[in-house]
């Protein structure tokens, strides 16, 4: 009830704030794109094991940036009262603060939106197989598994839309609290624990 109080007052949906958010958030987070787009550094078959413990040290580092400047890029697309692009980041250390209960179940719905996301990327490589075996295998330069590229981009676009999703919607959740959080000072003082959603 508390989320729908503060969408009427911002004057946006949560759809359309989402709206907003997913775009800007595919943007922001295109070094993450092009990353997943090197399958050598993302597959073991592709390339090599050193190849991908560099690729996924570079990816979890990614989904860090991506985590941490989704508040701030939902805030540049939708700005409401305590949620701007200088204050976003200190009005969810707030949330944490004061509302660490609304804070982790926003965590908890992004983790799963991103987990089915991997598993979006599961299903197409089912469908859609990246590699298969090489029947020449075997003679000189040739390597055990034939890289089919197209598939391979397929399923990184659908994982990483799909990832992006994930993003936006943490950072639409984090601001459906913002005016609530910043129009009560006195939250900080009073109630240090609160857990309520």
């Amino acid at each position: 009830m508390g989320d729908t109080n503060i969408s009427r007052r911002s004057g946006l949906g949560i759809v359309a704030v989402l709206g907003r958010a997913l775009p800007a958030s595919i943007v922001a987070n295109l070094p993450m794109f092009a990353l997943m787009l090197v399958p050598q550094l993302m597959r073991s078959r592709a390339g090599s094991e050193t190849l991908l413990a560099i690729g996924t040290v570079l990816y979890l580092a990614l989904i860090t940036v991506a985590l941490l400047t989704t508040p701030r890029v939902t805030a540049r697309v939708a700005p409401i009262e305590g949620w701007s692009p200088s204050t976003a980041n200190a009005t969810v250390r707030r949330i944490f603060q004061t509302r660490s209960g609304a804070f982790w179940l926003r965590i908890g719905e992004w983790f799963v939106l991103f987990a089915l996301a991997q598993g979006a990327g599961l299903l197409i490589a089912e469908l859609l197989p990246y590699v298969t075996d090489n029947p020449r295998f075997g003679s000189p330069g040739e390597s055990r598994w034939v890289l089919h590229y197209r598939n391979y981009v397929v399923q990184a676009v659908a994982v990483y839309v799909f990832s992006c999703v994930s993003f936006a919607w943490l950072g639409v959740r984090f601001r459906a609290l913002a005016p609530e959080v910043i129009s009560n000072p006195t939250v900080l003082r009073s109630a240090p624990m609160q857990s309520n959603n």
